[in-house]
């Protein structure tokens, strides 16, 4: 079993397919299982929604002791219930979530696109089900005609959503295309099935017209698209429901088609160490961050502090000679160190010699916070990666200073650097726009280009590694946008290496806990006035958390 089985897969369309092929012709369990099985979950969720769209049952309940029939107890609330139903396997969840619905008590206005005989499999099976209960459950059918089909129809409390699954790869035509007009100019709330129509499972692109849902109820695994791209401002409340495929079909396919999955708390909280008695200063470290300059003497203090804070026992400060005795006012409990004059190859020499056996006990190195992008940043940028040989982070301008030394890096990082860029960054080491077209495949990409791990900065980050793992971060909010954040990041995934994480745990630990930090922050602060500082301020807070 891999150790990243322990976090949720994340599928593409073509390993959703796959996995419920498996799960059908292996496993035994045929597609109309399957489909009322994710019909009847997606209705509970629905079930759910009404009752916060019309109001709580629990002023109903009569207590008849506790045999009586939990129906008895809650007489259902009535809405009206508007679904939109395409002629594949999502419009089948459609329509197994329409007679679960009437049968509680709602009245159902079922559209179909398309007309019976276009209905095939599992799906008319369904079909034909709901015909046979329409007249007695409340449930009324129509078959799309032109848009007077979806004006003329009563206003409604929810609309589904269940016109286009996984599927989709080119632009929406109409009339779909006018139905999903249809369904954002509806004041009701919008349930999707799956994945909203539109939406690009793969990318998060929207492709031509999109739904925007206000929840989501995605079957038996997430998806890429709901979590990358557009995918987040489309989809709402997200739900995964359990449709009977096994979890290690899931594990399989997602492991054999390109592993991405998704952290998670507990997972993080298995990866921290626990110092013990018998620890001192150097077990935990050294960690030396190089960082700084006369515009920039704020980045090393950020990333200085956000290792110490991240557990990292023995921390040193190299900068620039020109901030040095400022630095040493604000950093009162981590060593300043400069080297003299400019950085070349001899003074480089002489201050890792002076630093002595700071240097030669360092388990991590940052490089690259503010340091400028002087001529000479390059030098000093790899001749202190290669003479460190071991796990390191390279941030901000040491990136910019490695821009063309990709065969460079190739040779001498051997899988133990750590490049943490922002989208502008990411652009000028891919030398492209592959974030324009699929920011997971992308960053696997680059990752393997360059024999580094990528830490993808964004909403949400995405850490990949040489070998084809992707992992994305489901923590932090729109306020960490602002300036230093990435410094404090740096310096925090540069800690978690000191401790002995491997370059793509400490990154997946670092983003998830500092997206932590800032998510209780605004809890209880107004998110924009967040700050670089306030994220070292709450990172205690947030360690703690996973304890």
């Amino acid at each position: 079993m891999s150790l990243f089985s322990h976090m949720a897969p994340v599928l593409s369309a073509t390993s959703m397919r796959e996995a419920d092929r498996l799960t059908m012709d292996e496993i035994g369990i045929p597609d109309h299982t399957l489909m009322e099985s994710a019909g009847r979950e997606a209705a509970e969720v629905a079930e759910e929604m009404i009752d916060v769209i019309c109001g709580s049952a629990q002023d109903h309940r009569v207590d008849t002791g506790w045999w009586a029939d939990e129906r008895a107890e809650n007489p259902p609330l009535s809405a009206h219930i508007v679904c939109l139903c395409g002629k594949g396997n999502n419009g089948g969840d459609g329509l197994v979530m329409a007679r679960y619905l009437s049968a509680r008590g709602h009245r159902l206005s079922v559209v179909l696109f398309g007309d019976e005989k276009t209905y095939t499999g599992a799906a008319a099976a369904n079909l034909s089900i709901l015909e046979k209960v329409a007249s007695s459950q409340s449930v009324a059918i129509l078959s799309y005609v032109n848009e007077s089909t979806l004006t003329g129809l009563d206003p409604a409390d929810l609309v589904i959503d269940a016109l286009l699954g996984t599927g989709l790869q080119s632009n929406v035509r109409p009339p779909l295309s006018d139905a999903i007009d249809w369904v954002n100019h509806q004041k009701a709330t919008i349930l999707a099935v799956d994945i909203p129509t539109g939406l690009c499972a793969d990318s998060g692109h929207i492709l031509g017209h999109a739904v925007r849902a206000h929840v989501t109820v995605t079957m038996g695994a997430l998806k890429a698209g709901l979590l990358i791209g557009d995918g987040p401002e489309l989809v709402g409340a997200l739900h995964v429901v359990d449709i009977g495929i096994p979890p290690f079909i899931l594990n399989k396919v997602c492991h054999e088609l390109g592993e991405v999955r998704v952290s998670n708390a507990d997972f993080v909280s298995s990866l921290l160490p626990v110092k013990s008695r018998k620890d001192h200063k150097y077990a935990h470290g050294p960690t030396i961050v190089v960082a700084g300059s006369k515009t920039f003497p704020g980045a090393p203090v950020l990333a200085c502090l956000g290792a110490a804070k991240a557990g990292s026992g023995y921390v040193v400060c190299v900068c620039p000679p020109i901030i040095r005795g400022l630095l040493e006012e604000k950093l009162t409990e981590i060593p300043v160190e400069s080297w003299e004059g400019e950085a070349d190859h001899a003074t480089l020499a002489a201050l890792i010699q002076r630093l002595d056996s700071k240097w030669t006990k360092a388990k991590a190195l940052l490089v690259g916070p503010g340091l400028g992008r002087k001529e000479n940043v390059t030098l000093l940028v790899k001749t202190l990666l290669q003479a460190h040989q071991g796990n390191a982070v390279v941030d901000a301008d040491a990136l910019f200073a490695l821009r063309d030394q990709k065969a460079w890096v190739q040779a001498h990082s051997n899988g133990r650097w750590v490049f943490t860029p922002h989208d502008g960054e990411f652009a000028v080491l891919s030398g492209g726009d592959a974030l324009k077209q699929n920011r997971i495949e992308a960053a696997r990409a680059l990752s393997n280009e360059w024999n580094v791990v990528v830490l993808l900065k964004g909403l949400p980050s995405i850490i990949a590694s040489p070998d084809g793992q992707v992992v994305i971060n489901p923590t932090g909010n729109p306020s960490v946008g602002t300036a230093g954040t990435g410094d404090v990041l740096s310096g925090i995934v540069a800690g978690l290496l000191a401790q002995g994480l491997s370059p793509m745990l400490a990154a997946l630990s670092g983003i998830h806990i500092a997206g932590t930090a800032a998510d209780l922050f605004v809890e209880e602060r107004a998110a924009g006035s967040m700050m670089a500082h306030d994220i070292l301020e709450w990172l205690p807070v947030a360690l703690a958390s996973y304890r």
